[in-house]
């Protein structure tokens, strides 16, 4: 039987390959769409595949693990990877914009499942008091494929030199193996929900609602994610706008890529000194600062990275303790049902801003995207307030 410890390793494994395969994806998708599609107007439409793949797939994902367990889940997600890739690769050779579309799609089925890794390191614990350090091991793995990503897709760009990307989907496949083989040292019985465990039930009889904790938990979960989604999208063309470099607006992403992932190692010291609402609050105002910071006239590199810094940090403080603060307003036999919604409505709030990120900035400026994020993190504070009351 494996140990919680060896169960963290690989789940920790997981989320460094799957954040590889994201990043690798961000890279290449729309620029794949550009090169195959019938009209520019089109060219998009992968990264949308890949959306509604995703929002298609998130919920089924957690009933689907709560019956067989993360094993299984996870090595189907590599399985949808792996095809997913295979496809993109094969729609490049062949020049089928319709196979890239496809493949996509199952790129978003495999993003769904990915959702699940901070969960999944809560159910390889003991106890509460080892989950802090769980999901901390877990989401801060995710660093190394922030920097793997990005590299795989430059050197895979040399594989075939005359077939645009194919050597991008071809590696994201090849990462998708090796996820599929490290998930199968996971135990079986990881996250599965005892179907003979009764559902909490109401005084009438029916189905027990989640409580507003668990809706004060979720929304912090999702505003963390949305604020984030806004000022990263926003931010390459913004620079662009502004004169900066591609190397310049690059160098500025990866800082934010490595903010987001590298604080989630000092969580557990963190949380231990601030409690974990304390740890979210750190995030809202951190977040606060980088929009504070957009509101100056002129935009330097220097204040792009800060400010994207800020933002990561800000992700990483708000995401990680509202998900640990979530697990606490659940019973067990509801988790799934828990998870499953917690992630939907993350995952909307994800899609909602990056949909509104391009608008606002077009329309009205940096300034005014990093604006219309102070509200969001105001809604955070009073949530946290409120549910400290």
């Amino acid at each position: 039987m494996k140990t919680p410890a060896q169960d963290l390793a690989v789940l920790a494994i997981g989320q460094a390959l799957t954040s590889t395969v994201v990043s690798l994806l961000t890279a290449v998708s729309s620029l794949s769409g550009e090169h195959l599609a019938p009209s520019p107007a089109f060219s998009t439409l992968p990264v949308t595949a890949t959306v509604l793949g995703a929002l298609a797939m998130v919920y089924p994902a957690s009933t689907l693990m709560g019956r067989l367990g993360r094993r299984s889940g996870f090595l189907l997600k590599a399985l949808a990877g792996i095809a997913g890739g295979a496809l993109g690769c094969a729609a490049l050779w062949a020049h089928s914009f319709a196979l890239l579309v496809a493949g996509a799609f199952l790129l978003g089925v495999f993003s769904a499942f990915g959702q699940y890794y901070r969960f999944a390191a809560i159910d390889a614990t003991r106890d509460a008091t080892e989950r802090t350090r769980a999901v901390s091991l877990v989401m801060g793995a995710g660093v190394a494929g922030g920097i793997a990503g990005p590299w795989l897709g430059s050197a895979s760009g040399a594989w075939w030199p005359g077939v645009p990307y194919a050597g991008a989907f071809a590696a994201l496949a090849l990462v998708c193996v090796a996820l599929a083989v490290s998930q199968l040292f996971l135990s079986t019985g990881l996250g599965r929900q005892d179907a003979a465990a009764p559902l909490p039930t109401d005084s009438a009889g029916g189905r027990a609602a989640l409580g507003a904790d668990f809706y004060a938990a979720t929304a912090l979960c999702a505003i963390g994610f949305a604020v984030m989604t806004l000022v990263m999208n926003a931010a390459p063309l913004s620079m662009h706008h502004g004169g900066h470099s591609l190397r310049d607006s690059s160098r500025v992403l990866q800082a934010h890529f490595a903010l987001m992932y590298l604080p989630a190692f000092a969580t557990p010291w963190l949380a231990a000194r601030l409690g974990l609402r304390g740890l979210v609050a750190a995030g809202l105002a951190a977040g606060a600062a980088g929009c504070a910071l957009a509101q100056w006239p002129t935009q330097s590199f220097g204040l792009y990275m800060v400010e994207l810094g800020l933002a990561g940090v800000a992700w990483s403080f708000i995401f990680n303790g509202a998900t640990l603060l979530t697990a606490q307003t659940y019973p067990a036999a509801q988790r799934a049902r828990a998870q499953g919604l917690n992630a939907s409505l993350v995952y909307l709030a994800n899609v909602a801003a990056a949909l509104a990120a391009g608008g606002l900035l077009h329309w009205q400026g940096w300034a005014a995207v990093n604006l219309a994020c102070l509200p969001l993190l105001a809604a955070g504070a009073w949530l946290l307030a409120r549910r400290a009351a």
